[in-house]
């Protein structure tokens, strides 16, 4: 392999764990907010949906939205980069 790939490819590992941290973080988060609302270690699914609505609507957590979508359309288009080469 040649050092481009070699770079273009650890520049997709970086993102990419990047992203899956964010990823996990944030459903951590919801499945948090979803037991505290319901007072239950296992909450329901109409219980998480409210989570994901509230954590959509708060405005603390805007700047968490906005690193999670900016490295998801990053990681996406090095993955169609990778696919056009």
């Amino acid at each position: 392999m040649t050092w481009p790939v070699v770079l273009f490819l650890a520049l997709q590992g970086v993102f990419f764990l990047a992203w899956v941290w964010l990823a996990f973080h944030t459903l951590f988060r919801l499945r948090a907010m979803a037991a505290a609302r319901s007072g239950r270690v296992f909450p329901g699914p109409a219980h998480m949906l409210t989570s994901v609505s509230d954590w959509i609507r708060d405005p603390a957590e805007a700047e968490r939205r906005r690193l999670l979508v900016s490295t998801t359309a990053v990681l996406l288009g090095l993955s169609a980069v990778s696919a056009i080469t």
